[in-house]
């Protein structure tokens, strides 16, 4: 149950990563390291809303990766949130008898944690579909980092009320 929740948790914040442009797969890269500047006005400058600047690039073989420790700590973040839904989830499902409601309500505690994930793809499948409100709906998109975060505490806070295990 641990390794299926962390699973899918790290596998968010590799999409989370990708989705932001931070990890990137490009076929003909070389094997290169560079670095910047490292100052703490480096690290925390924003390219946009909850969108940090990279320190480091690295080039290993066709993947490409944007180093950033401020964007790299919102990933863990939030797939470590995501995987603290997944587990509470899992262990309502295998025994809703424990807790005090049924395996269904177990299933809308997931609810937050699946709509997080609008955090880092929604404005690219916006943007892929030609959505003509992208301008409207893109005044949102900061906000859906800092909405993710508080959703998924949420909604774990939830799942140990209504009776889920802890997750160590």
């Amino acid at each position: 149950m641990r390794a299926a929740s962390a699973l899918v948790g790290g596998l968010y914040a590799l999409a989370y990563l990708f989705g932001i442009g931070d990890l990137a797969f490009e076929p003909g890269a070389g094997w290169l390291v560079r670095t910047a500047a490292v100052s703490p006005e480096r690290i925390f400058s924003m390219r946009a809303p909850f969108l940090f600047e990279a320190v480091a690039m690295a080039e290993a073989g066709w993947w490409v990766v944007l180093v950033s420790p401020v964007n790299v700590a919102i990933a863990a973040l939030l797939g470590t949130l995501l995987a603290l839904n997944v587990h509470g989830v899992i262990a309502l499902w295998r025994a809703p008898r424990s807790c005090s409601l049924s395996g269904l309500a177990g299933a809308w505690g997931a609810l937050p944690a699946l709509l997080a994930g609008s955090a880092c793809c929604a404005p690219s499948v916006l943007l892929l579909l030609g959505v003509p409100a992208l301008g409207v709906v893109a005044a949102f998109f900061g906000y859906l980092v800092p909405l993710s975060v508080a959703a998924l505490a949420a909604s774990r806070l939830w799942q140990r009320r209504v009776g889920a295990p802890p997750y160590a």
